[in-house]
């Protein structure tokens, strides 16, 4: 009977001190656990609203998006921890203030980054204008070309005496009989701009367009698509756009400049007594490269 008693002791004391030990170990755990919802975590938080569509960069600036600290037990899933990993982004929805910032709440600005607003030089504007095969030299003008702009004076439609109080074409008098010859024309050409760039072609901006062709031919980069033909944006200034869309796309003529061009004053053609032709004089471009005229 006493080794029973012992063996039954024994037993007892070994129980229990299992169970003081499962006891402790959970209590640790207890402990661990608050401590570290306790532990202060560095987060981005928006500091103040901020509106959907705001770029980080600029919510930053104004101090409505900072880094704060906070438990590690309001820390939600995927929440910022540096700014420098929403750097460039935009808020993809409204915030009120207060908020744990997560990456889910921005995202990329990839609008901004494909806007054709890119392919313009700044202090410059795009500008359209639609013409027929003939004023656009028949499709030989691509995107990167730069072209002068010639404009139809409508002397004509103007009274024709030479005092047309409107011009059609930039400031000045529309005289097509100015020093007594034989007027060439009722509808004279004024240059209206020099060394314009092409920055698209129908509605494609920073490459040539290429057509659709049949279906045993290959598309080339210089011919351009069904219905677009027409239609070339130009890069002015916003005073030159200005002036541009005063003038009918009928009376516009385009030429294309070689590489190298330099802008020089082109005399307004009011008349003219004698021709080019009937002096003589070749205009021949491999003659003029030779250093000789022709004459």
């Amino acid at each position: 009977m006493g080794s029973r008693r012992t063996m039954t002791l024994v037993g007892a004391v070994v129980v229990a001190a299992l169970a003081g030990l499962l006891l402790l170990r959970y209590v640790q755990g207890v402990e661990r656990r608050a401590a570290a919802a306790d532990t202060l975590v560095d987060v981005a938080v928006a500091a103040g609203p901020v509106p959907e569509g705001v770029a980080v960069d600029a919510a930053v600036d104004a101090g409505r998006i900072t880094m704060a600290k906070r438990p590690q037990q309001e820390v939600p899933q995927g929440a910022v921890r540096r700014l420098a990993d929403i750097q460039g982004q935009r808020a993809a929805l409204e915030l009120g203030g207060g908020e744990v910032l997560t990456t889910a709440m921005f995202e990329t600005d990839s609008v901004a980054e494909s806007s054709n607003t890119n392919e313009i030089t700044p202090g410059y504007v795009a500008v359209s204008v639609q013409l027929d095969e003939a004023a656009s030299l028949g499709g030989l003008i691509e995107v990167g070309d730069k072209v002068n702009v010639f404009a139809m004076v409508d002397c004509a439609a103007a009274g024709g005496d030479g005092t047309a109080s409107v011009p059609v074409a930039p400031v000045g008098p529309c005289r097509i009989n100015a020093s007594g010859g034989t007027p060439l024309s009722q509808r004279p050409a004024r240059a209206l701009f020099q060394s314009v760039k092409v920055i698209a072609v129908g509605d494609r901006f920073g490459q040539p367009v290429a057509a659709e062709a049949p279906s045993d031919a290959e598309p080339t980069e210089t011919t351009v698509p069904a219905g677009n033909e027409r239609l070339f944006t130009f890069e002015l200034k916003p005073a030159e756009a200005g002036l541009l869309l005063s003038i009918p796309a009928g009376n516009l003529y385009l030429t294309l400049n070689p590489t190298g061009y330099e802008p020089a004053p082109i005399p307004f053609v009011t008349d003219i007594p004698s021709l080019p032709g009937e002096l003589g004089t070749s205009s021949d471009s491999d003659l003029a490269a030779a250093g000789t005229d022709g004459q």
